[in-house]
């Protein structure tokens, strides 16, 4: 094989495995409600899959790069590649389910869960017989 197709076929190009890794997730409470949050740049929010069950929280993503250079018909360089991840998080007893909402901005999914109100607590006294 001529010199110049040792040149194309041995330019392997590396992509940056941060993109499909697990990201870091913060996890944080306050007063009213659970935040987590996780650092996944590159994303797309349609990527994030979540699902609740058994107050068990899944955050899961998939996402698929191509990267193609064509050249005519017949291509020198095709490359793609392919990661996922999933946590799962075991929640509280005194979460609303029903409000947990998730948002994605700046590579940053938010995923707030509202702590349930508390019930009053019963107060009376008791009469001994």
């Amino acid at each position: 094989m001529p010199a110049i197709f040792d040149e194309i076929f041995n330019n392997v190009r590396q992509f940056d495995n941060s993109v499909f890794t697990t990201p870091a997730f913060n996890v944080k409470e306050t007063e009213k409600e659970f935040v987590i949050e996780a650092a996944a740049p590159g994303m797309d929010k349609k990527d994030f899959k979540i699902d609740l069950k058994e107050r068990v929280l899944t955050i899961s993503a998939e996402k698929e790069v191509k990267e193609e250079n064509l050249e005519g018909e017949n291509y020198f360089r095709k490359e793609f590649c392919y990661g996922s991840f999933c946590k799962s998080y075991q929640l509280p007893e005194n979460v609303n389910e029903e409000k947990i909402g998730a948002s994605y901005e700046n590579g940053i999914l938010t995923v707030r869960i509202p702590k349930a109100e508390e019930k009053e607590k019963l107060s009376k006294m008791i009469k001994i017989s």
